[in-house]
């Protein structure tokens, strides 16, 4: 991403969180942080970092299944820097992690790019999960999650689906030229990361890893010193992190903060709090995300990838 880019959007972070405080009344909202038990925090990062390592595990399995080979060590700066991508729009400048790979080992992008797809794709299956946990306490939600599913379906059988399939890609092909030979691998690719039994387990892998970032949730509201059960601080945050992917807008920013903060309120917290936790668990899980995959490339671009040989 652009230097100039994150400034913009660290820039619109900041007005967000202006607005929020304004809405919350400063003072209240001060008031509200000062009696958080900070104790809480490492235990919120504790728990988003486990997320991250099962996350690499679901990650590493759609890298094998694709037949994309690279070591450990490398595997891991792959990820972990592509969390800096996390403030782009559905995280789709995860992406990144292909053109990493290219550098590290010379892969195709026609192998890798689909495995960052089915990463995401996984990711977003899981949220649907856990927000369905919570849909008797706000049936409301129930309609996005149906349209999600659907797209989600209509996704997985035009893949799946030869004659449906052969059509797409006989379209896309006349339009990419001497790229058409990438459009059949990414396919090949594609049916490879979804085979049935291998997309349904690695969705509730992904939904588990979730999980952990809906538990810190639940830990940043009994900081507060208030209580909302763990099946409902589950639904809040994968139902809030759902809205902020679908709405493009980079990190969800504004659109999670306030689908939390509108969350407990409609469940009985106050706004100060309310506001307070949609701070914190999204410093804790967006913020910390950001600059830990940041720092990863920084500190390790030079071993990993400037100081190897160049690959034709």
């Amino acid at each position: 991403m652009a230097k100039n880019k994150i400034w913009l959007v660290i820039l619109f972070a900041v007005v967000v969180y202006v607005i929020m405080g304004i809405y919350a009344d400063w003072n209240t909202l001060i008031s509200a942080m000062k009696s958080f038990k900070w104790i809480f925090i490492p235990l919120m990062i504790i728990l988003t970092t486990v997320a991250y390592f099962i996350r690499f595990y679901k990650w590493n399995f759609f890298l094998k299944t694709a037949g994309v080979q690279i070591n450990l060590k490398d595997n891991l700066f792959v990820f972990f820097s592509g969390l800096g991508m996390i403030i782009t729009p559905a995280k789709v400048g995860e992406i990144w992690k292909g053109w990493l790979i290219k550098d590290i080992n010379g892969e195709n992008l026609s192998r890798t790019v689909p495995v960052v797809i089915i990463d995401r794709f996984t990711d977003l299956i899981g949220l649907i999960i856990l927000s369905l946990l919570g849909i008797l306490y706000y049936r409301e939600g129930a309609y996005i999650l149906i349209i999600l599913i659907a797209v989600f379906a209509g996704f997985f059988i035009a893949v799946r689906s030869k004659w449906i399939s052969s059509k797409i890609i006989s379209v896309l092909e006349k339009r990419a030229g001497k790229y058409s030979g990438d459009i059949k691998e990414m396919h090949k690719t594609f049916e490879q990361t979804m085979a049935p039994q291998g997309l349904v387990f690695m969705s509730f892998v992904s939904a588990f890893a979730w999980f952990f970032e809906c538990l810190a949730l639940y830990y940043v509201i009994v900081g507060f010193g208030e209580y909302v059960n763990i099946i409902l601080s589950t639904f809040v945050f994968s139902f809030a992190s759902l809205a902020g992917a679908v709405s493009m807008i980079p990190g969800g920013l504004g659109v999670a903060e306030g689908t939390i903060t509108g969350l407990l309120q409609f469940f009985g917290l106050n706004s100060a709090v309310s506001i307070g936790t949609a701070i914190i668990i999204r410093f804790g899980t967006l913020w910390y995300g950001t600059i830990l995959g940041f720092s990863v490339y920084l500190l390790f671009k030079n071993r990993i990838i400037l100081e190897r040989p160049k690959i034709e």
